[in-house]
């Protein structure tokens, strides 16, 4: 790739960030794709998949999960191949979202889990957190309250400064628990 190619990357990146923050997320989406070809043909393997994980994201706000599902194809591989731990969460939290938004519940939880894990691993809090509320909501859809329950108190667990709120939920999902082993 000449130096005009990898400049032009950069430029759809950054011109698919601006059109996602203006919220035209078709086009972003198609900027982040052209992007991830030049890194391909530049065989910049972690940032083709992450601007294909940006294009998933931009496909899943206009509800076309399927188009991100074939964008996400080998991103979280990519990353956990590249030590980058944080971007892997996020590309199977991004596959997750994709299966949920068609329908496929236990391809969601199992990207989920396998996205709460890598988030956890990380010590990134917040983001597995977000990811246990993700299962909880999935769970509460399937009827397993008691499901829903724990997964969410384990996402507030973890958590090494919950705010105020966080603290008298985790209390709060305490409860159950002490029901259920009397």
């Amino acid at each position: 790739m000449t130096e005009n190619e990898s400049t032009r990357a950069a430029s759809l990146a950054d011109e698919g960030k601006s059109l996602y923050s203006s919220k035209r997320y078709l086009q972003a989406a198609e900027c982040f794709s052209r992007s991830a070809e030049l890194y391909q043909d530049r065989d910049d393997r972690s940032l083709a998949a992450e601007m294909r994980n940006n294009q998933a994201v931009a496909l899943l706000m206009v509800k076309k999960p399927h188009q991100a599902l074939k964008a996400l194809e080998g991103t979280s591989e990519t990353f956990r191949e590249a030590g980058d731990s944080l971007k892997q969460g996020m590309a199977l939290a991004n596959l997750a979202t994709a299966y949920k938004d068609i329908g496929e519940y236990e391809n969601a939880l199992s990207h989920y889990s396998r996205a709460a894990e890598v988030f956890l691993a990380a010590k990134a809090f917040e983001m597995h957190l977000q990811t246990m509320q993700s299962i909880s909501s999935l769970k509460l859809k399937a009827r397993d309250l008691t499901g829903a329950i724990f997964a969410m108190q384990a996402g507030l667990t973890a958590l090494e400064k919950p705010t105020l709120r966080q603290r008298l939920l985790r209390n709060l999902f305490k409860i159950p628990n002490q029901l259920l082993n009397r």
